[in-house]
């Protein structure tokens, strides 16, 4: 089996072409913009495609990269012999939404550009006429993770983080990026109806809340002792230093230049993350792909000795 692994660079999509080719059975494909496929363009898109059997769809970014990536790849997809599309979605797919969260809770795109591009993009791999499976996981993490364990790391450094309350009551949803790239693997093989995707939601069932990560995670990596933050402090560090650092780290970037010894932005949707009362159930999963999810504790333990905040 060929495999077009899209967004194959990045955290995921990285780590699912080193299983895959570990697991046998699969041969991977890269493909990136430094390999010179586009996704957001057809002829470009339908040329990776030919002689394909699959294709994963890990593309992150822009709102375009998402949803009129996922257009382009349906439409390669029906001119290349209809290959299987795993898609990789989003819990942000259900938006605002709270409480015990299966595949079956309707979606709610109105919380900002990520959730309404996401839903789009699984609107479009819905109308798909080949077999399609889309995957909806929470906070991907684990040895390597940038957002949930570097990036909360330094912030626990700094102090910018900590025990905040009922602002980081929310469920953390977390799932180890080996579980995420295990189900892709599963997802690849099991039986599925052209033009009627299935879906799986990825949680571990033992994922804490976030006061509890942050504690967990902050004596991991010795930045204690872990301060008690009001939610007004934390609002007004999102609301003040995120826009400027936001901006100076965008201005870096395009001007070629390190952008490590800047702060990291505290983003006001990452603290929504942190409060939400969403609880995503991830048991559909474990019992038609087979997933066995990896234990909370270890994976702490494997991403904070690979990885240094």
């Amino acid at each position: 089996m060929k495999v077009l692994v899209l967004g194959g660079t990045g955290y995921i999509g990285a780590r699912l072409a080193a299983l895959l080719e570990q697991a046998g059975g699969a041969t991977p494909v890269v493909a990136s913009r430094r390999s010179g496929i586009d996704t957001t363009d057809l002829d470009s898109m339908a040329r990776a495609l030919q002689g394909m059997d699959a294709v994963v769809n890990c593309v992150a970014g822009s709102a375009e990269a998402i949803a009129q990536g996922a257009r382009v790849l349906v439409q390669a997809a029906e001119r290349s012999g209809r290959p299987r599309i795993v898609h990789l979605s989003t819990m942000s797919v259900y938006g605002a939404l709270e409480g015990e969260v299966t595949e079956a809770s309707p979606r709610d795109p109105s919380i900002g550009w990520y959730a309404k591009a996401k839903c789009e993009a699984e609107d479009i791999i819905a109308d798909y006429e080949g077999e399609a499976v889309m995957l909806r996981p929470g906070c991907v993490w684990g040895p390597g993770s940038e957002l949930w364990v570097g990036r909360i790391g330094r912030l626990l450094r700094a102090g910018r983080l900590g025990d905040l309350g009922a602002a980081g009551d929310g469920w953390s949803n977390l799932v180890a990026v080996d579980d995420v790239c295990q189900a892709v693997i599963a997802s690849l093989r099991i039986a599925a109806t052209p033009g009627t995707p299935r879906v799986f939601n990825l949680a571990a069932p033992d994922s804490p809340r976030w006061n509890d990560y942050f504690t967990d995670l902050a004596l991991a990596i010795g930045a204690t002792p872990v301060p008690r933050l009001s939610a007004r402090r934390v609002k007004l560090d999102a609301k003040l230093l995120g826009p400027p650092l936001k901006v100076a780290e965008i201005v870096l970037k395009k001007a070629g230049r390190a952008t490590k010894a800047l702060p990291d932005p505290l983003p006001p949707g990452l603290l929504g993350v942190f409060e939400r009362h969403l609880h995503l159930r991830g048991e559909l999963a474990q019992r038609e792909l087979g997933i066995a999810y990896t234990p909370y504790a270890s994976v702490l333990t494997a991403a904070t000795s690979c990885t240094c905040p």
